[in-house]
């Protein structure tokens, strides 16, 4: 699943579509929402595939301020200061599990996993907690602590380079 974003007019090949699973797009539209807001308030429905967009002018504008903020490097500290969050956020307790490491409702007993040993077959060496001893989860692999879904979702400076290049050349887009 992903969000496809479709140039209106394009000019050139890399105008035509540019395209980011769900987990790419919506940390990049967010970046660009917040580090751009005058050139995409316009668009109010970044997160949505109900064909929302920029017009020709609009996308060569936030282009132009994008790269701007490239060739200054607000966009690389943009994207570290929010690895550095990201890193720094706790683990959760696992909804699967509720933090045991072993899951026991009924599709997993009935999978045999509160029976599996925490090893090798599970894909764990020695240096996990739980080594050797028996009840599993697919959820947390027997931790019992997950990352935040929000580090699952990742942007880099180089998706903003493309994107800027889809803007430049698109004739404005619509997001599908």
């Amino acid at each position: 699943m992903g969000m496809d974003v479709y140039g209106c007019n394009p000019s050139a090949p890399q105008g035509r579509h540019f395209r980011r699973s769900v987990w790419g797009w919506r940390p990049l539209a967010e970046l660009v929402c917040q580090i751009a807001p005058d050139e995409t308030d316009v668009c109010t429905m970044w997160h949505t595939n109900d064909g929302d967009g920029l017009n020709d002018g609009q996308a060569v504008l936030l282009a132009d301020r994008l790269q701007a903020l490239v060739d200054d490097g607000a966009i690389a500290k943009y994207v570290k200061q929010r690895d550095d969050r990201l890193a720094a956020l706790p683990n959760l307790q696992c909804r699967s599990c509720e933090g045991t490491g072993i899951r026991t409702d009924d599709r997993a007993l009935e999978l045999g996993q509160h029976l599996r040993i925490i090893g090798p077959d599970t894909g764990a060496d020695i240096s996990h907690p739980r080594f050797g001893q028996s009840g599993w989860c697919n959820g947390c692999d027997g931790v019992g602590r997950v990352r935040s879904s929000e580090t699952h979702y990742r942007v880099e400076a180089g998706d903003v380079i493309e994107f800027v290049a889809f803007l430049r050349a698109c004739g404005g887009f619509e997001i599908c």
